[in-house]
């Protein structure tokens, strides 16, 4: 988990705060402050596309934690914004870059950053599946649906009402359930 890694950065150098749900943390094109963990709750990076559309580029639950280019950057390259009530802890940029010394947090930092990469790539691999019901059941089978409905159909790259329809339809053929309200699950048979 990700708390246990930043447990030796000095309090001095981490800073908690709380968010209520879409509270904006920071804003694209501002200048950075660091990375930030995941205490409890949720954060969605997001983008917004060319014609103002939602764009999830990234979400990070409970003990995750998101902003990690930024200790390499001066500006922040999305927007940051809690899907639900959060609070994340800061951590300053000086001291994510001086505990690199510590080969052990290297490592497991790296880890970290390899594991992300790989689930990116596979999400790219999803958004590239065509038929919006095979994306829709690929996302659903890589456990995308982690926050609302209308957040897993950014994550896709589709529309909130070509989600809905495409879990309706896998619903009506009973490859998925909908054990409640905004909630689905592949149906084992």
């Amino acid at each position: 988990m990700m708390i246990a890694l930043f447990s030796n950065i000095p309090s001095g150098d981490k800073r908690t705060l709380d968010f209520v749900a879409g509270d904006l943390l920071f804003r694209q094109g501002e200048r950075t402050r660091g990375l930030f963990l995941v205490e409890r709750g949720a954060v969605q990076l997001v983008r917004n596309g060319p014609a103002g559309e939602k764009v999830v580029l990234h979400r990070s639950q409970s003990g995750e934690c998101f902003a990690e280019a930024s200790v390499f950057a001066d500006r922040y390259h999305c927007d940051a914004i809690a899907a639900e009530a959060s609070r994340v802890i800061l951590i300053g940029r000086q001291a994510i870059l001086a505990a690199f010394a510590d080969p052990e947090f290297s490592r497991s930092f790296n880890q970290h950053l390899a594991r992300q990469l790989q689930q990116q790539r596979h999400i790219l691999e999803i958004v590239a599946i065509r038929s919006a019901e095979d994306r829709v059941f690929a996302g659903l089978l890589a456990g995308l649906l982690k926050g609302t409905v209308i957040d897993f159909a950014a994550t896709l790259h589709l529309s909130h009402e070509a989600t809905y329809r495409a879990l309706r339809s896998l619903t009506g053929k009973g490859v998925v359930r909908r054990p409640g309200r905004g909630r689905y699950e592949i149906a084992v048979r």
